[in-house]
């Protein structure tokens, strides 16, 4: 048998969505690959929103489905889309980042992002583990992330 091909940061790992919810977007800028929060402001228990900054709580997941494309991609505020709970998916991490196989990363500074966990200090969401090792550029960039939501106590 052959030996597999090489790993060129081409093609992430396998999509693997074990657990799916439908969420309900309370803002109008959020897109694939966001990580989004609970929005504790209204009684929808569906209702996201995107984290603030870096070390945010609440974590409801990452976004998987693709918006509007004649909105940059962009959901509207009220629409629904896919969010992964469990499982592999692919989200932004934030510009300058780096990236880690098998660290755990919680929300990024920039809303809707990750970085590795540094020196934030608890309560936290951890939102998962890299699955890949990569240093994001000027803009935020699409790694692989296990998905895996744990809450970290103070």
């Amino acid at each position: 048998m052959p030996a597999p091909f090489a790993d060129i940061l081409i093609n992430p790992p396998r999509s693997d969505r074990r657990i799916m919810a439908g969420m309900v977007s309370t803002v109008a800028t959020i897109t694939y690959g966001m990580v989004v929060i609970y929005d504790t402001a209204t009684t929808n228990f569906r209702d996201v929103k995107l984290p603030a900054g870096a070390g945010s709580i609440s974590v409801a997941g990452v976004v998987v489905d693709h918006g509007d494309p004649n909105n940059s991609g962009l959901f509207a505020t009220g629409e629904e889309f896919g969010v992964c709970v469990d499982g592999i998916v692919e989200v932004l991490l934030d510009a300058s980042q780096a990236a880690v196989k098998g660290a755990y990363c919680i929300t990024g500074a920039t809303a809707g992002t990750v970085k590795p966990i540094g020196g934030e200090s608890a309560p936290y969401s951890i939102v998962g583990q890299f699955m890949e090792t990569l240093t994001a550029g000027t803009s935020p960039t699409l790694v692989s992330v296990r998905v895996g939501l744990h809450h970290r106590q103070a």
